[in-house]
Formats: structure tokens, C-alpha cells, sequence
């Protein structure tokens, strides 16, 4: 698909100190390595002899180092570098610029993270459930061989392992309420971000400023919107996405790709949460957008795109072919969608048929 969404959703806490609960929220993440985050050799902040400006120095090496490795998909190290930059980063305050970016890496790199994790469990549960047939027919023939032998010893083996698995679950599953997610860390560091952005964006003068800070606001309700569509919580998600489209329409190009991408963000949030006729309006929309790029590519008149800008390889042409084979996908999002309402249109009627069809049958067993 043109742009893919999964699902989770945690509540957004609100924090009275920023930096605190950055720091807090840093240290929740385990690194890669096994290592705590507060051991001395994971945390160099502890250090007391180190100034600030180096400390500076080495927390925006530590935000370059993990938007590198987020760059390359080394996820991972992302998280690792980030976190550390996140526990670093405010030594000029907890509302410097450094600060919101290495929020929003940071909370970005742990969104992929458990997207990653996420596949890996789903991949592992169906490996078991193969691994379980096989070990139920294995069972059952040695059962039939053995048949009166060890019955009963089996069956005493079985009762002490459920007692024991049972115990061992209910400990795990008190530990797991008690560690946050990286879903849930992710969008507390997000909401981080926003904070920040949002204060420093109410009080900056300089217009070049203020159109740097915008644009990572509209990055950052993009990204809260896919951690909401993640975590199902489709009413969030289209809060923080019809709000980054607003901000996106007073302030960009009406050709920008990102405004397409919002409408197609939008109209999949709006799909699951059941607006059906709203999500196709929104999808078609991102098409509309996407038209006008192409018309603008044509004629040599389209918009900058900032994440063209440093690619060596980009031509006019290769746009064009890029998104000529985006809309085909969304007009297929569109079809998926009224196929989703008929269903719902269907289910609907069924029901109400059902509940006339039980009333009716009461009255007849009345009278």
C-alpha cells in the first residue's frame, strides 16, 4: 500500500516538567545490549566533572549518531542513540530546539521499534501454533502406544506444569502492566515534541523561524496520527490529522506531496472509524493533490520538495512515474473503503432483520 498503518493505542499522559519526564522516559527504554540505561557506561550524563558545553556536544552527537541509524532502518541503535541524546539534550533548557527534534526522533525510532516488534510476535505466534499441531499429534500417538502405562504419571507431570506455567503467567503479566510499551513510549515522546514546538512556535518573531517550526509541527501531529491508527484509537488519530492538515493547508503549497499524504492518512483513519463517506472524499482529495503535482511537474512550475532536495538522482520524470504509481493504490483504498461501508450497510440490516424477526416471533408466542 501507498503508505501502511498498524494498530495499538495508550493514553497521553501530561507532564508539568518536560525535562523530568523525558529523562524518565528515556530510562524506561532498555538498551539494545542488555545494558541499563542507568549504568555508568550507558549514561555518561551522570558524570559531574563534564560542562556543559560538552555535555551539549555530545548529546547532539548522540541525536546525529541515531538519525543516522534511523536513516539506514538500524532501529535498534536509533533507539540506543537517541534515548541517550534525549537525556543529554537539555542542558540549555528544556524548551531549546535541540530539544523537541530529539523528541521526535527519538519517539519516531521507538514507533518503528515496535512496529518491528510487533511483527516479530505475530511471526513467533504462528510459528507455535505449527510447532502445537505437531506436538498434539505426537502426543496422541504416544499416548495410544503407551496407553495404561503412564497415564497417570503423565497426567500428575501435566497438573504441576499448568500450576507452575500458570503462576509464571500471572507474575509476567503483572510485570508487563508495570513496563510501558514502546508504543506507549513513543507517543509520550511525541507529545513531548509537540509541547515544545507548539510554545516556541507562539513566541518566535523571525517568519524563516516560524516556517521551520511549523513544519516540524505538522511532522509531529503526522506522526501522533500513526501511532493512533496503530493503536486504533481512530478518534485521535483524526484529531491530530485533520489538525496537521489544517496547519499544512494555511502555510504549504497546495501541490505538496505531504498535504496528499495527510488526506491519505486522514481518509484511513476516517475509513476505520466507520465515516465512510468522509474517508472517500479525503482519499479522493489526496489524488487531487497528487493530479496537480503531476500537472505542475509537466510544466515546470511544481513546488519545491525539501525531501528531493538532496538527492542527486531526482529528475521531473522519475517524480512523475513515482506518483503515477501511488494513485492507482489509492483509487484501490477508495474501492476497499465503499466495499467496507456495503458490508456495514449489510451487517446493519441483517441485525435490525433479526431483532423485527424476534419481536415478531414474541408476539406470536404471546397471543
Amino acid at each position: 500500500q501507498a503508505y501502511n498503518c498498524l494498530i495499538h493505542f495508550y493514553k497521553r499522559p501530561r507532564y508539568p516538567n518536560i525535562t523530568m519526564a523525558a529523562t524518565d522516559l528515556a530510562n524506561q527504554t532498555q538498551a539494545p545490549s542488555g545494558k541499563s540505561p542507568n549504568d555508568a557506561e550507558a549514561s555518561p550524563s551522570k558524570k559531574t566533572d563534564e560542562s556543559p558545553a560538552d555535555q551539549k556536544a555530545r548529546a547532539l552527537a548522540a541525536l546525529s549518531t541515531g538519525k543516522r541509524h534511523l536513516l539506514v532502518q538500524d532501529i535498534p541503535a536509533a533507539v540506543e542513540s537517541l534515548g541517550e541524546a534525549c537525556k543529554l539534550i537539555s542542558v540549555d533548557g528544556e524548551k531549546a530546539p535541540e530539544c523537541a527534534e530529539a523528541y521526535f526522533h527519538y519517539g519516531k525510532a521507538l514507533l518503528e521499534m515496535a512496529r518491528l516488534e510487533s511483527g516479530v510476535l505475530e511471526t513467533a505466534l504462528d510459528g507455535d501454533g505449527e510447532s502445537d499441531k505437531s506436538e498434539d499429534q505426537e502426543h496422541e500417538e504416544n499416548e495410544s502406544q503407551e496407553e495404561g502405562e503412564t497415564g497417570e504419571a503423565n497426567a500428575d507431570k501435566e497438573t504441576a506444569k499448568s500450576e507452575t506455567d500458570s503462576a509464571e503467567g500471572e507474575n509476567k503479566e503483572v510485570e508487563d502492566e508495570d513496563d510501558p510499551s514502546n508504543f506507549q513510549l513513543a507517543w509520550e515522546m511525541l507529545d513531548l515534541a509537540k509541547m515544545v514546538l507548539t510554545e516556541q512556535l507562539e513566541g518566535e518573531k523571525n517568519t524563516e523561524v516560524k516556517t521551520t517550526i511549523e513544519k516540524d509541527l505538522c511532522e509531529t501531529f503526522l506522526t501522533l496520527g500513526e501511532v493512533s491508527l496503530e493503536n486504533k484509537n481512530y478518534v485521535q488519530a483524526v484529531e491530530d490529522l485533520s489538525l496537521c492538515l489544517d496547519r499544512q493547508k494555511a502555510s504549504w503549497p497546495s501541490d505538496s506531496r505531504s498535504i496528499a499524504e495527510t488526506h491519505y492518512q486522514l481518509g484511513v483513519a476516517l475509513g476505520f472509524h466507520m465515516k465512510f463517506e468522509e474517508a472517500v472524499v479525503s482519499l479522493e482529495a489526496a489524488i487531487a493533490v497528487l493530479d496537480a503535482r503531476i500537472t505542475n511537474l509537466k510544466s515546470k512550475t511544481e513546488s519545491p520538495d525539501e525531501t528531493k532536495k538532496e538527492n542527486i538522482f531526482h529528475t521531473r520524470e522519475k517524480e512523475i512515474a513515482e506518483i503515477e504509481s501511488l494513485i492507482p493504490e489509492i483509487k484501490e483504498k477508495i474501492t476497499d473503503t465503499n466495499e467496507m461501508k456495503d458490508e456495514s450497510v449489510r451487517k446493519v440490516a441483517e441485525m435490525k432483520e433479526q431483532i423485527g424477526f424476534g419481536s415478531s416471533s414474541s408476539s406470536g408466542a404471546g397471543s
